[in-house]
């Protein structure tokens, strides 16, 4: 009955997999990895160490690690026991909890992705603003409004050549890790190491730092969104999925750890992104890994919020959402969702 209600574009049923897809490094690994070490791993980082201590950091991606490898668990049982086609999470939820349960998140998902990109791009035109010394609104809100354009034109250019993309970022993003790791091991002090065990002086609390952290590991879901452009969804989405989780947990553990032994407990507590900066062999590639963090973050967005738009709408639950159905293309590129 489901399949039935599913428009067919090109002779195929949108959201069904085109059998010539993405693979599971570029289509799930690729966009979850680079939303999880995205603009609160180069900016906030520092920040949470401060705040929580070295200790109270590592408690903190335990627990976040936890609840995103349990939900990861889900997703791999889910994704292993019914035929997965596109609109990601949506799609998921409407065939384990119902079309019900489903259209409401789904809505709901569409919408935080679409507002996500404006705050991905403020983010990139704030940073990209501050590199040059353009101290002034309009010009972060002219960036902004220019990389919304391009990223749409990737979008609309579709999933493959939008994955072309995020590899560039993904090179960008290796540079400015490896950056700070090779100058913060030669920095690295064990006194300033050990002093750095409880939070320093005037530290905000455990579960306030948590608060901000936390967002950076549900970036793994970007992935998920992807599932109607996969050669084996039930496959790639399991894998893909636990090896982005497993290595961001590395990075963010040896990120915190290194901070920790490079820079004074109590330097930390207002730290607004100069930690990893300050540390690093090479600090502007720092800078640029931050902007490589946020137009990755927006471009895994305008990738999966329409696919999410298109799936539901596909299901016909809101009868005025029908039209966002049709795809373009082979692939059934959601070219009015992404308009939208």
């Amino acid at each position: 009955v489901l399949n039935s209600r599913m428009e067919r574009t090109n002779g195929r049923a949108v959201g069904e997999p085109s059998g010539a897809g993405l693979g599971t490094f570029a289509g799930v690994f690729t966009p979850s990895i680079l939303t999880i070490l995205g603009i609160i791993l180069f900016l906030r980082t520092g920040f949470v160490v401060g705040n929580a201590g070295l200790g109270g950091s590592l408690a903190i991606i335990a627990i976040a690690t936890t609840v995103s490898v349990l939900t990861s668990i889900s997703l791999a049982a889910i994704a292993t026991n019914i035929d997965v086609r596109g609109g990601g999470d949506y799609y998921l939820i409407s065939r384990t909890l119902g079309l019900e349960f489903g259209g409401a998140i789904g809505v709901v998902l569409f919408l935080a992705q679409s507002v996500s990109i404006a705050f991905y791009t403020i983010g990139f035109a704030e940073a990209l603003a501050s590199v040059a010394g353009w101290d002034s609104g309009l010009v972060v809100r002219l960036i902004a409004a220019i990389a919304v354009l391009l990223i749409f034109g990737l979008a609309w250019a579709g999933a493959d050549i939008a994955t072309r993309f995020q590899f560039v970022v993904m090179g960008l993003i290796a540079a400015a890790l490896l950056s700070f790791w090779i100058g913060a091991i030669l920095e690295f002090d064990t006194t300033t190491f050990g002093d750095a065990w409880g939070p320093g002086a005037g530290a905000i609390g455990f579960w306030a730092v948590f608060a901000i952290f936390f967002p950076a590991v549900t970036g793994f879901t970007q992935g998920v969104s992807m599932s109607g452009d996969l050669r084996d969804p039930g496959k790639s989405l399991p894998a893909g999925t636990f090896a982005a989780v497993g290595l961001s947990t590395i990075v963010y553990v040896s990120v915190v750890a290194l901070i920790a032994g490079g820079v004074p407990i109590d330097s930390l507590v207002d730290d607004d992104g100069t930690a990893m900066r300050s540390l690093a062999v090479f600090g502007v590639l720092v800078g640029f890994g931050v902007l490589a963090a946020t137009l990755s973050s927006a471009m895994a967005s305008f990738l999966g919020g329409p696919r999410i738009l298109q799936s539901l709408a596909a299901d016909r639950l809101f009868p005025f959402l029908d039209s966002f159905a049709r795809g373009d293309g082979p692939d059934a590129n959601p070219r009015r969702a992404v308009l939208l």
